[in-house]
């Protein structure tokens, strides 16, 4: 067990296996031995950028990967994979500092337990992380940007592979905490109510992934603690709101946020309090978090800040989902969520928001309730996950290594080109 101040991360295996996460075994960093050299990324090279110096201590014995070869900085390119491979480890961090509330019968805790899963880019091309019991180096080339992402309510953490993987291909760390009362197996059932809390949760594992040591330096040692950002969908998608505007929960520091499907509608403009590169996308038929909600946020927050519109999307294509034969998958999605009862909290939940700002923090009117109405699908979730990948990724590369070029471009493209998507950008 290794202690770091009032924090702890706990021995793995015994607690990952009780909650049902699989553990990767991990292990060293870059020890195969490659000539130096100075390939770039497609995205680099396309815009005749210079990639990353190499630096520290595996500067003689690294090499970025990639051949060199240009590609467009485009839609297909984006969306594609990068030049790196991808692998996980596994955590569980434990903040003793803050307390989880009690929820129903579960009487609370004086700390609080966050399993997290950690994508990062790794040296071999794979089309799947290594299976546990096989730990991958992590990759030369960094120190890289990290990120945070969040998940929704009743989500076990399973879905953000579709976008942590695809990231770490393109040089991005991101951690996934699993969140203590929102998660699907949280004790008392899950509850919007502990989604104040959520921002705070972001930055300790952020802050526990760039001070890992031992085995695990190796990752450590990638992070570059001054590039982050935080992501979310859902009530992920409020955590990062919240973790980037509301002015006692922000994340300071923070260079970037992405909000997919943000469950949104009744935040008031009082919480957006700094400007901050943000991407908020959304599908115009999501049943679960209708469109009113993010169009309400892309009014409301300061420049710069893009609203992506999916036309035809839906609150399920961001997770990979389909379902044959139905009008729209959110339907099954919204009999799912309903049963678990997504209102308890809704007190609290107002209570932390508003706390610190005053009423004007909280503000329902006109918000469409959840799963109130019904829509027609047209866009696949194939389709849907392309083009919320590639919107992702040059909004990163633009935040948090200077690349604006590529998010002009690419905003560019889907303008012009693109007829099922509609793009409005404050700058």
């Amino acid at each position: 067990m290794t202690h770091h101040r009032s924090t702890r991360v706990l021995e793995r295996s015994r607690l990952l296996v009780a909650l049902g996460l699989g553990l990767g075994a991990v292990t060293g960093g870059c020890l195969e031995s490659t000539a130096p050299g100075d390939a770039v990324s497609s995205i680099a090279a396309e815009q005749g950028e210079a990639a990353s110096p190499i630096t520290g201590a595996h500067e003689e014995r690294c090499a970025q990967p990639g051949s060199g070869q240009e590609r467009s900085a485009k839609l297909e390119a984006l969306a594609e994979d990068g030049p790196y491979g991808f692998a996980t480890r596994d955590f569980v961090f434990v903040d003793d500092t803050r307390p989880t509330p009690p929820n129903d019968t579960f009487p609370g805790a004086p700390s609080r337990t966050l399993p997290a899963r950690v994508w990062y880019p790794a040296r071999r091309l794979m089309a799947a992380s290594p299976p546990p019991g096989e730990r991958a180096p992590v990759a030369c080339g960094g120190p890289f940007p990290l990120l945070a992402y969040a998940h929704g309510l009743t989500s076990l953490g399973d879905n953000a592979r579709f976008f942590a993987e695809h990231l770490a291909t393109h040089g991005y760390i991101t951690v996934e905490p699993l969140l203590p009362l929102t998660n699907g197996n949280a004790p008392g059932g899950p509850t919007i109510g502990d989604v104040p809390n959520q921002p705070a949760d972001l930055a300790f594992v952020m802050r526990q992934v760039a001070a890992l040591g031992g085995d695990d330096a190796d990752l450590g040692e990638a992070v570059d603690p001054e590039r982050r950002g935080v992501m979310g969908l859902s009530a992920g998608g409020l955590t990062a709101l919240l973790a980037a505007y509301h002015p006692v929960l922000k994340i300071e520091g923070i260079q970037a946020v992405v909000a997919m499907a943000p469950l949104s509608c009744f935040l008031g403009a009082a919480i957006y309090t700094r400007p901050l590169p943000a991407l908020i996308l959304s599908g115009t038929s999501d049943e679960l978090v209708p469109i009113a909600g993010p169009r309400r946020v892309f009014e409301n927050a300061p420049a710069p800040v893009t609203l992506v519109e999916l036309t035809g999307g839906t609150h399920s294509g961001f997770m990979d989902r389909e379902t044959p034969f139905v009008a729209n998958t959110d339907t099954l999605e919204c009999a799912r969520l309903l049963s678990a009862g997504p209102g308890r909290g809704g007190a609290a939940l107002a209570a932390g928001i508003i706390n610190g700002v005053g009423p004007g923090a909280f503000d329902p009117t006109g918000c469409t309730p959840l799963c109130s109405q019904r829509y027609t699908q047209t866009m696949g979730a194939t389709r849907q996950l392309k083009l919320a990948r590639a919107a992702t990724l040059a909004h990163l590369e633009a935040s948090l290594k200077g690349r604006e070029a590529v998010n002009r471009r690419l905003i560019r493209e889907l303008a012009e080109e693109a007829q099922d998507v509609h793009v409005q950008t404050k700058r």
